[in-house]
């Protein structure tokens, strides 16, 4: 019993932790420049507390963060440019398209903008666990939503739940912060890593 506490303690504060430390080199980035690496090396830890590796938090946090942070804002600003092509698209297809066409159009710009979402969301395990070029990240991102449809539900349903937690329960979102979020995902994409024996 007194084995299973610790180890639970354990499992808290390295969730705890890993809060702080996103949210530290979050704003040590000055916000924009700090979200992409900042959550590129969540997910490397998390990659190696999945796979069972000794690791130091803070300093293997703070390793991950300036080894990635030139790489993982060039892959952010390619998303925040496809994510302003969806807004522009969605906010102008009103006027370029009769009533009969816009609700096609607009459940087409809604497709394309969940697959974006779910590619983004994917680039960090992605980039957590392989070594390739910038683009090839999103590339093979993409290709794990559409090689692997029920990976990509769970995903779904889970950023759903967590929307609902935070929206409904945010004293409960400030406590499992981005961490958990962010272990569910790499949990996820880790066992699909396993099937091709990528680990």
């Amino acid at each position: 019993m007194g084995k299973l506490i610790v180890q639970i303690t354990e499992v808290v504060y390295k969730f705890i932790a890993l809060n702080i430390l996103w949210l530290f080199f979050f704003v040590a980035g000055l916000g924009l420049f700090g979200f992409m690496p900042a959550t590129l090396a969540l997910f490397r830890v998390i990659r190696d507390w999945i796979k069972g590796n000794q690791f130091n938090l803070f300093s293997s946090y703070f390793t991950y963060y300036k080894a990635e942070f030139i790489r993982s804002n060039l892959v952010g600003a390619i998303f925040i440019g496809l994510f302003y092509i969806i807004y522009v698209n969605f906010s102008f297809a009103g006027y370029f398209y009769s009533d009969s066409t816009q609700l096609f159009v607009y459940l087409v710009i809604a497709a394309i903008a969940a697959i974006v979402l779910m590619t983004f969301l994917n680039v960090f395990s992605v980039m957590a666990h392989f070594e390739y070029k910038t683009f090839s990240y999103i590339k093979a991102s993409l290709g794990l939503v559409f090689a692997h449809p029920l990976m990509t539900l769970t995903q779904l349903v889970w950023l759903l739940a967590y929307f609902l937690i935070v929206v409904n329960f945010p004293r409960v979102a400030f406590v499992i912060g981005i961490s958990v979020f962010a272990y569910v995902l790499m949990n996820v994409n880790y066992s699909v890593f396993k099937k091709y024996n990528a680990v």
